[in-house]
């Protein structure tokens, strides 16, 4: 599929999706509170991780071009979500789970990060929906995972990521958020990473990410990992970066 044409397929399902269900969500808010003793004790939870998606190049190719071409196309977004589901679940097993692996990132480096901040209780088995506690809670939320040839289209990630950049494209790929919220429910700080492998020329197929039991996407969901924490979340937490 040549580069125009991808382009041309991202702006007419970035169109049909937009009408079906409107924009993805980003969620970015800086820091309310930022004297650590207005925190007070603080709880570190997260969210059970999405299973993940899986899609090669001709699957993916078919279900971008079957949005556009077949009336009520739209719906086909979701139903292209849940064969992802089903073609990557026996994957789930070979894989970290990604959600821990953010977190644990998090725990490591926030105490040199933030020295003065509170303790931190750590909640390590995943909650199944958010949770409002007598304290602060800081939750981990990764809301989609994907590898292979990803439609960006799908979870409306082509609007974050710009509808320019072409609509199906290979490697890994994860959409995390953290947010801080104070004891009655007030969101305090928020924000969302998008890593994508095309970002940081790490483009890779679906067959070499699975080669040699999935060494190279393990390898690649500890990168994104990394740079959830280093480069966004941190750098945002401390007003350096939007």
């Amino acid at each position: 599929m040549s580069q125009a044409y991808s382009r041309f397929c991202a702006a007419i399902i970035a169109a049909v999706f937009m009408m079906s269900v409107g924009c993805s969500a980003k969620y970015n808010q800086a820091l309310v509170k930022k004297d650590p003793a207005l925190l007070g004790p603080i709880k570190v939870v997260r969210l059970e991780t999405p299973g993940i998606l899986k899609s090669s190049g001709a699957e993916a190719g078919f279900l971008a071009l079957a949005t556009v071409a077949v009336p009520g196309g739209s719906a086909l977004l979701l139903v292209g979500d849940a064969y992802g589901k089903a073609r990557g679940a026996d994957s789930q097993n070979m894989i970290p789970d990604f959600g821990a692996v953010v977190m644990e990132k998090f725990l490591k480096g926030i105490p040199k990060a933030e020295p003065t901040w509170p303790q931190l209780t750590v909640v390590s088995a995943p909650i199944k929906e958010p949770i409002i506690e007598q304290s602060t809670v800081i939750e981990f939320d990764v809301k989609r995972l994907a590898y292979g040839s990803i439609d960006l289209a799908r979870g409306g990630i082509a609007f974050e990521h710009g509808l320019d950049k072409g609509l199906i494209v290979d490697g890994f790929l994860s959409k995390t958020v953290v947010t801080m919220k104070a004891p009655d429910g007030e969101v305090i700080w928020q924000k969302s990473y998008l890593y994508l492998s095309q970002d940081y020329d790490r483009e890779m197929s679906l067959d070499v990410l699975e080669a040699n039991n999935f060494d190279l996407l393990k390898e690649e969901m500890l990168f994104a990992a990394e740079q959830n924490w280093l480069q966004d979340f941190l750098n945002h937490l401390n007003g350096k970066a939007n």
